[in-house]
């Protein structure tokens, strides 16, 4: 498998954006999800591995898994970096960022440079095969609606931020190809930043078009990752308030970044249009 292609998507996929778009559906997956590439995620996972699989996982992202990092986001998408003093007020966070690619994850790893990153995912991406070893290598956090495998998931959170390794958050819910707006966002991330007292650091992709196109004339791009300003709770506001206000917060910032980018407000009034 030419693992390369998968920073690529089709035609079709980005039609399915337009549409989605039109319908205000903005956290649906587009691409096809096939379980059957896919190892159930129960409450055998390895979200807090032995220090025998640990140094698995080591090796792995030493003879392979680095390198192929770096070529994703220095060669493909010659990626640069803006913010990075903002890294150095924090140990740690729980991390957000639009999702927009299949490698996005990477990407972060690569931005945030030898910090420790961990990597919430659906479950489907629980991959079999050499893939999924990568991936499993590279730090994912599978969620499942299991109820053991939530607890699991939730202790595995609080343990790593505890240990100054940081989460990273997609919390657009789903995937879609280099789409530029800022789209609506779940609780999740806000949720596990208030109840483990850390803070959000927004991070938010931009892209530039190369003037090249991939096989399928899909226009290729290159990424900037912004490292904007982190978001702290607020002690005086309760739990739920809380995850509302750096949840608004997180996207203010986002549709901010946006605008200074592209030269253009996102959506009017930093307000995305829901579905009638």
């Amino acid at each position: 498998m030419n693992y390369y292609k998968l920073i690529e998507t089709e035609p079709e996929i980005l039609e399915k954006i337009k549409e989605a778009e039109k319908n205000g559906e903005y956290s649906i997956h587009l691409d096809p999800i096939d379980y059957s590439h896919c190892l159930p995620v129960t409450e055998n996972f390895p979200y807090i591995p032995s220090k025998t699989l640990s140094l698995v996982y080591w090796w792995r992202r030493f003879y392979f898994l680095n390198m192929f990092t770096w070529s994703i986001a220095k060669v493909c998408f010659r990626t640069k970096i803006r913010g990075k003093k903002n890294l150095k007020k924090l140990k740690n966070a729980v991390i957000t960022c639009n999702h927009i690619n299949k490698y996005d994850g990477l990407i972060i790893h690569h931005a945030m440079g030898r910090r420790k990153l961990k990597i919430m995912t659906a479950d489907f991406n629980n991959r079999k095969g050499f893939l999924g070893k990568m991936m499993r290598a590279s730090g994912i956090l599978p969620f499942t609606m299991n109820r053991e495998c939530i607890k699991k998931f939730n202790d595995a959170v609080s343990h790593y931020l505890e240990k100054n390794i940081s989460i990273l958050f997609f919390p657009e819910g789903s995937e879609w190809w280099c789409y530029e707006k800022p789209r609506p966002l779940m609780d999740g991330a806000f949720h596990y930043a208030v109840v483990n007292n850390k803070p959000i650091l927004p991070c938010f992709i931009t892209f530039t078009k190369n003037g090249k196109v991939f096989s399928n004339g899909i226009q290729q791009r290159h990424f900037t990752v912004h490292i904007l300003d982190p978001i702290f709770p607020d002690k005086k506001l309760s739990k739920s308030e809380n995850i509302k206000n750096m949840k608004e917060k997180n996207f203010a910032a986002w549709c901010s970044c946006y605008k200074a980018w592209y030269g253009k407000e996102p959506w009017p009034n930093n307000q995305v249009p829901t579905k009638n």
